[in-house]
């Protein structure tokens, strides 16, 4: 059941999110294929090309099965997580690990969160605890599309979880909010 639950977050923000991303579909065609995971795991995609790649992730025939990744419990009903067949270097750490959020993709990491922040300037929003959850802002623009406007939005974000104690999960946020 948990797994459904992350799997339907993930689908549903990035159906949310992808009112652009019609736009962009419309002009060419997109392969969730060509994505690369370092690419949106290092914050080089715009958001509607995220929102594409991570809405086939869960499915089965054009998502992770195809790519050679293997689902993987997450013990988080708000995380779906999955293993790479190699493994990738984010910040300087290897890992095979990544899950998916409502609108971020992150690498688990066995890093130290204090770190990671200052190298990626990030501060931690929760203040002096032992939560940290952390962004930054990459790049933020307006746009207006068939007289909708509407704001696409990266950030580089760094957080831990409890139930990955001692891992720091380093990656991005892509989000397309419409504005009033």
């Amino acid at each position: 059941m948990r797994k459904l639950v992350s799997l339907a977050i993930v689908a549903a923000a990035a159906a949310v999110n992808t009112v652009p991303a019609v736009a962009v579909a419309e002009e060419k065609e997109f392969d969730p294929l060509t994505v690369d995971v370092v690419d949106a795991l290092e914050c080089r995609l715009d958001p509607p090309t995220y929102n594409g790649f991570a809405f086939t992730i869960g499915s089965d025939d054009s998502g992770y099965q195809v790519r050679g990744w293997k689902r993987q419990e997450s013990n988080n009903s708000f995380l779906s997580q999955y293993e790479l067949p190699e493994p990738i270097t984010i910040a300087g750490h290897s890992t095979r690990t990544v899950v998916f959020s409502s609108t971020a993709i992150m690498a688990v990491l066995e890093a130290d969160l204090n770190e990671l922040a200052r190298r990626e300037n990030i501060e931690n929003a929760m203040g002096d605890t032992q939560k940290f959850l952390g962004e930054r802002v990459i790049s933020s623009k307006t746009e207006t599309d068939n007289g909708l406007s509407f704001v696409s939005t990266v950030k580089r974000v760094l957080s831990n979880v409890t139930s990955r104690p001692a891992k720091a999960l380093l990656g991005c946020s892509y989000s397309v909010e419409i504005k009033d």
